[in-house]
């Protein structure tokens, strides 16, 4: 009895492999190695290593969404820069998960810089949701480039934009949004948007026109009811080079020269208007960058050292807008730096919506120090580099080393000659 007992409990776990030890369970082990995993590039090539099984869960696109989908904020791997006429990657993580800097970085024209011409003939404009967005100056036409996939597309600007603006700035983002659970920073294969702000020539009015990889177009122009000035890009010179910040569906521009200027473009309603910041003292271009709050609110973040402060705007009911306190925290409370700092300036440097992290400078009598910031979580981490210029533009994504195939470019119907993709190197 007992022994026909033992023989129908061993044919019940041969008929239920949910009896089997966890880790030899696939649904199981994908759950497991979801939360433990952290979103960094050697993880799922690292955990495909340990056996046959893992290396199936690890490289299912299934799981790959799952991984995502969990993480939501991708991590920041570096940042871009304009130098020696090559745009620049300087990779920020430890190996194994660090980047080689030729992997991302870009000579838009090859070893004779033909596409792009002279030194000064193309500016960075930023980078989100894996895409950098470049104006080539004498073309004069946009370069959205994609470093994960090696993608780089060339845009037209539109002439009657181009007659019509004195000065003017742009934006790349990914054109799925925020919908049905879309998570920024895997948008390789997604459409995009650019969009162009510039201010008319007479009038002093900002003008906007947004342009789809989609459809391959430009939209009608919108534009403010009121002079606006100070946009970040001037022909022939650059004049500032910050970026723009997406919260939500909105755009937001710091304007130059302007003490209490954002200009403010909601790609929704296509309403395109300027705010007021706030009105505190100590506010400069420098130390200052437009931020998402944890809330879904646009926020300013200011550094004044030793103290980080962050502004929230709020709408009434009644549709009136002010600025409050947010937080207001002790520089030296988050990243511990040395108390003989004691004129210390600070600036911030960089920011990236998508990881909602700052880079934060802080200089004294010869000594330099640069620090990334997760906003939310207030956590840090010192960078071994020394930052120096006004801006830095951070780049996020959900990256997975030696997964990623040497992308051919997009080729365009167009006379502009082929733009040789990044060469691609071991991880």
């Amino acid at each position: 009895m007992s022994h026909q007992a033992g023989g129908d409990e061993m044919a019940l776990r041969r008929r239920h492999p949910s009896t089997a030890a966890p880790l030899e369970d696939e649904d199981l082990l994908g759950e497991i190695l979801l939360r433990v995993l952290p979103p960094m590039p050697s993880s799922l090539p690292r955990a495909s290593l340990v056996s046959k099984l893992w290396g199936g869960v690890a490289a299912a696109p299934s799981f790959r969404r799952r991984f995502v989908a969990h993480h939501r904020r991708p991590p920041v791997l570096g940042f871009f820069e304009k130098r020696d006429g090559k745009l620049v990657f300087t990779p920020i993580l430890d190996p194994p998960d660090r980047i080689p800097r030729a992997r991302f970085s870009l000579r838009p024209g090859g070893d004779g810089d033909d596409f792009c011409g002279p030194f000064n003939s193309w500016v960075l404009l930023g980078c989100r949701h894996g895409w950098v967005l470049i104006v080539i100056r004498f073309r004069p036409m946009l370069l959205v480039f994609h470093p994960v996939s090696g993608d780089c597309r060339s845009v037209d600007i539109p002439s009657d934009f181009l007659q019509c603006v004195r000065d003017f700035s742009g934006a790349v983002l990914c054109a799925a949004g925020d919908d049905q659970g879309h998570v920024h920073g895997d948008c390789h294969s997604c459409p995009f948007k650019v969009v162009l702000v510039g201010t008319r020539q007479k009038q002093d009015l900002t003008v906007a026109w947004v342009y789809s990889s989609e459809t391959g177009m430009w939209g009608d122009q919108v534009s403010t009811t009121q002079p606006c000035a100070g946009l970040v890009y001037h022909l022939p010179d650059m004049v500032n080079r910050l970026p723009c910040t997406l919260v939500g569906n909105v755009l937001y521009w710091l304007l130059h020269g302007s003490d209490n200027g954002i200009l403010e473009f909601d790609l929704d309603s296509q309403r395109l208007a300027v705010i007021e910041r706030p009105s505190s003292a100590g506010i400069n271009r420098g130390n200052s960058r437009i931020i998402r709050l944890e809330d879904g609110n646009v926020g300013l973040a200011v550094f004044l050292y030793p103290s980080f402060n962050m502004w929230k705007r709020k709408v009434s009911s009644q549709g009136v807008a002010s600025w409050v306190r947010h937080k207001i925290i002790d520089i030296h409370k988050i990243i511990g730096l040395p108390r003989r700092i004691k004129t210390g300036k600070g600036a911030i440097v960089g920011y990236s919506e998508d990881a909602n992290a700052v880079f934060i400078s802080v200089s004294g009598y010869l000594q330099y120090y640069a620090f990334i910031v997760q906003l939310e979580s207030m956590q840090s981490r010192k960078l071994n580099q020394i930052l120096l210029e006004n801006s830095y533009h951070l780049f996020a994504d959900f990256y997975t080393a030696g997964t990623v195939p040497a992308v051919q470019p997009t080729q365009q119907q167009s006379t502009v000659p082929a733009i040789e993709p990044p060469q691609l190197y071991g991880t």
